[in-house]
C-alpha cells in the first residue's frame, strides 16, 4: 500500500468543505445575478466614471426621453429624496400626485451633475454625484446658495447621491444610497413595463450598481451566511488563491514582450517586482539582504499602481554584506539614473535609481495595466537596463578581484 503524500492528506482534509462551497456559490450566483456575464456598463468602464452615471440617469429622469418610463422613475427619485431629506419644502403627498410631465432635465448645467426643474411644484431638485470622491469643503452649501440666487422664484431640494448614502457637511441637503436607486429602478421597470432594449439597459444598469458600487442588503445578508457556513474554505481561498489583477497583467506582459527573460520574485495588491534571468546567472554576484529584499540579487524592478498612475522604478537593496560600499556602488550607475526625488547618494539602504510612469484609467482592468507595463517597457528601453546593472556588477567584481591581496607560494602551504 503507497502511503499518501502530505498533499494528498491536506487535499482530503478540506475536500467537503470545498466542494459544499461551490454549490453554495452557484446558488448565490444565479440568485442575484453574479455570473461573469457580458454587462454593457462594464464593458465601457463605466463603474467609477460619475458623470457617466449622471449622464444615464439624468436619461431616465426625463419624463420626455423615449425610455418608456414615463415620469415613474421621477417620482420615485424624488418622493425618496424627500423622504430622506431633514426639512424638505414639498411633502411626499405633493409628489405623488403632480404632473411631472413638463419636468425638464440637465446635465452638468450651473456645475450641478443633474438638475430637474419641475414646474408643477415650483422646484428645482439638484442631484450631487459622488462615487469615488468626497464632498469638498463647503461644497454642497456653496451649490445651494448658487441655486437659491439663480431659481429666485422655485424652491430648492437636493440629494446627495453617493454609494453608501452618507450625510454631506450642508443639512439642507438630503442623503441617498446607489442602493435605492437600484431599488426604486427595479420597482419602475416591474410597474413600466418599457421595451426589452430599455429592460435590458436598464437590468444592466442595476447589475452594474450591486456589482460594482453598493451590495443590496439582501446579497450582504447572503454573502454573510456563507461565510459563516464555509470559513475554513473561505479562508483557505483567501489566503491561496487570489491573483491580483497586477499579477495578470504582468503575466500577459512578460509572455507578450519578454518571453522567458524575467523572473517575478513577489507581488501585492499594488506592486509587483521582477528581475532578469541574465542577472541571476551572473557568477558570485553581491547578494543582497533576503530579510529586507524579495530576492538576492541586489537590483530589482518593479510596477507599482499610485494615484491613476503606473509607474515602473529600479532601485538598489540592501546588501547582505555590511562592508560593501554602498555610495561606490551607486557611482557607478550613470549620473542621471538616481532618482533624487525619492532618495540619492548611499546612505539609506534602499534607492530608488530610475523611475518613469505613465497614466491609466481611474478603474483599470488588467489589460489596462498591460497596456501600460508594455508601453514602460518601450519608454525604458532607451535605459538599457539589463546590460548597465551587469556591468555594474560585474565591475564590482573586478575591483573585488584585484584588491584581494595577492596569493603567495606561502599562503597555499
Amino acid at each position: 500500500m503507497t502511503k499518501e503524500s502530505s498533499a494528498d492528506l491536506d487535499l482530503k482534509d478540506h475536500e467537503t468543505g470545498l466542494l459544499d462551497l461551490l454549490d453554495s456559490l452557484k446558488h448565490l450566483e444565479r440568485k442575484f445575478n453574479l455570473e461573469n456575464r457580458f454587462n454593457l456598463f462594464e464593458a465601457i468602464n463605466m463603474a467609477r466614471q460619475e458623470v457617466r452615471h449622471s449622464r444615464f440617469l439624468a436619461f431616465l429622469l426625463d419624463p420626455s426621453n423615449p425610455h418608456g418610463l414615463a415620469d415613474r422613475f421621477l417620482r420615485a427619485i424624488l418622493s425618496a429624496a424627500i423622504g430622506e431629506h431633514p426639512t424638505p419644502h414639498i411633502s411626499r403627498l405633493d409628489a405623488a400626485i403632480a404632473d411631472l410631465s413638463g419636468s425638464s432635465v440637465h446635465c452638468e448645467r450651473d456645475h450641478f451633475d443633474v438638475t430637474v426643474e419641475i414646474p408643477s411644484l415650483r422646484l428645482l431638485f439638484v442631484i450631487e454625484n459622488k462615487v469615488d470622491a468626497s464632498e469638498h469643503k463647503g461644497q454642497l452649501a456653496k451649490y445651494r446658495v448658487r441655486a437659491e440666487a439663480r431659481y429666485r422664484n422655485t424652491r430648492f431640494l437636493g440629494c446627495f447621491l453617493t454609494p453608501d448614502g452618507y450625510e454631506g457637511e450642508d443639512d439642507q441637503w438630503g442623503a441617498m444610497s446607489y442602493a435605492t436607486v437600484a431599488t426604486e429602478l427595479k420597482q419602475v421597470i416591474e410597474d413600466a413595463s418599457p421595451s426589452s432594449e430599455v429592460q435590458i439597459a436598464v437590468q444592466h444598469y442595476i447589475q452594474l450598481i450591486e456589482r460594482r458600487i453598493v451590495a443590496s442588503q439582501a446579497l450582504i445578508d447572503a454573502c454573510r451566511s456563507i461565510y459563516a457556513q464555509h470559513r475554513s474554505a473561505l479562508d483557505l481561498i483567501f489566503e491561496h488563491g487570489h491573483v491580483s489583477g497586477l499579477d495578470q497583467a504582468y503575466e500577459m506582459f512578460a509572455t507578450e514582450v519578454q518571453p522567458a527573460t524575467l523572473r517575478k520574485t513577489a507581488s501585492r495588491s499594488t506592486t509587483l517586482f521582477f528581475v532578469y534571468e541574465s542577472w541571476l546567472k551572473i557568477n558570485s554576484y553581491p547578494q543582497a539582504d533576503r530579510k529586507r529584499w524579495t530576492s538576492t540579487f541586489p537590483v530589482l524592478l518593479w510596477f507599482e499602481v499610485l494615484n491613476k498612475k503606473m509607474i515602473l522604478r529600479v532601485e538598489v537593496g540592501p546588501f547582505f554584506d555590511p562592508t560593501l560600499d554602498r555610495a561606490k556602488f551607486l557611482k557607478r550607475f550613470p549620473e542621471n539614473w538616481i532618482d533624487r526625488k525619492v532618495k540619492s547618494g548611499g546612505k539609506g539602504v534602499f534607492t530608488r535609481i530610475k523611475r518613469a510612469s505613465v497614466s491609466i484609467p481611474e478603474d483599470a482592468t488588467s489589460e489596462d495595466l498591460c497596456e501600460a507595463m508594455k508601453k514602460l517597457w518601450a519608454d525604458a528601453k532607451p535605459w538599457n537596463v539589463e546590460n548597465i546593472v551587469r556591468t555594474v556588477i560585474e565591475s564590482v567584481q573586478i575591483d573585488a578581484a584585484t584588491s584581494a591581496p595577492p596569493t603567495s607560494e606561502a599562503n597555499l602551504l
